[in-house]
């Protein structure tokens, strides 16, 4: 009579052997777990490496552009807020736009850094206006002073920034100020000048020294010689000479207030016959310059 097998058929005689165990299920679950962590960091590892995840991301973000770019999030309009001096090319390149850039894509913060990199803008704001449009906020640096260095002539700014190098011929209405750190440090200089406006108007330059301290030049040729410290101080001074004595109108050439105790004022070649005469009257009579004999 024939056998009947419930189920899987078997062979009579031969034994059905286990299933040999793997290396996985031989190994102690911690080292499991520490194989599978070292295989799946290396292959990250291996992906990051090659680029692949670098240019999976800029597929992506390309294909997403050129979708809301097509959806009209496209940049066709710029405005501009605050433009006097610096050109519509320069903020133009510095956006870096084309027309793939989608409105919702575009970076104002790196364009943002980029216009303030420019030398005539000082702070700049950049935002979307949906869907089409970016409005660009600028402050742009002002000429406050005209900075010679050797032989060359620049704008700066109240900070001392390289505005633009002035072209032979021009010259703004702007004090000049010379020399080695002349424009970082002009600012200081210029405002206790403002305080002295009979002063400031005959002044034809301001010349640093050793970037330590000021020479005026006036337009006349006297040169007026400050100190390194308390330059409101010794502005006074010169105003109040100026006042009673005439010194900045006179026969000086030089006035030095570098001391503290005392002012030196030296005479030009052309007043000393003038000193002279005045003490070579008659005994007994004085004649002072400018008294008629």
């Amino acid at each position: 009579m024939s056998e009947r097998w419930q189920g899987r058929s078997q062979v009579p005689g031969r034994k059905r052997l286990p299933m040999r165990a793997g290396w996985m299920e031989r190994t102690p679950r911690a080292w499991r777990v520490a194989a599978v962590t070292f295989i799946s960091t290396a292959v990250v590892y291996g992906l990051s490496a090659g680029g692949y995840f670098g240019r999976s991301a800029d597929f992506a973000a390309r294909k997403m552009s050129t979708i809301m770019v097509s959806a009209g999030f496209r940049v066709a309009r710029v405005t501009i807020e605050g433009q006097n001096r610096v050109g519509n090319q320069e903020i133009m390149r510095a956006l870096k736009l084309d027309s793939s850039v989608s409105t919702l894509g575009f970076e104002t913060t790196a364009a943002q850094k980029r216009l303030e990199k420019l030398p005539l803008i000082r702070r700049a704001r950049v935002m979307r206006l949906l869907p089409s449009q970016l409005h660009v906020v600028i402050e742009e640096r002002v000429p406050y002073a005209i900075w010679q260095h050797k032989s060359a002539l620049s704008l700066v700014d109240q900070d001392g920034t390289v505005l633009e190098k002035l072209k032979d011929g021009a010259r703004p209405n702007l004090p000049l100020v010379v020399g080695a750190g002349a424009a970082e440090n002009a600012r200081d200089l210029l405002n206790e000048l403002a305080r002295w406006p009979q002063v400031k108007a005959k002044v034809q330059a301001a010349i640093r020294v050793a970037d330590r301290r000021w020479n005026l030049k006036l337009a006349n040729g006297l040169e007026i010689r400050l100190p390194e410290e308390n330059i409101a101080r010794a502005l006074k001074k010169v105003a109040e000479l100026d006042r009673t004595q005439k010194i900045l109108s006179g026969d000086a050439v030089a006035v030095d207030l570098r001391l503290s105790d005392r002012v030196t004022i030296r005479l030009g070649k052309e007043a000393a016959p003038r000193r002279d005469s005045a003490f070579t009257a008659s005994p007994g009579k004085i004649r002072h310059p400018g008294q008629d004999a």
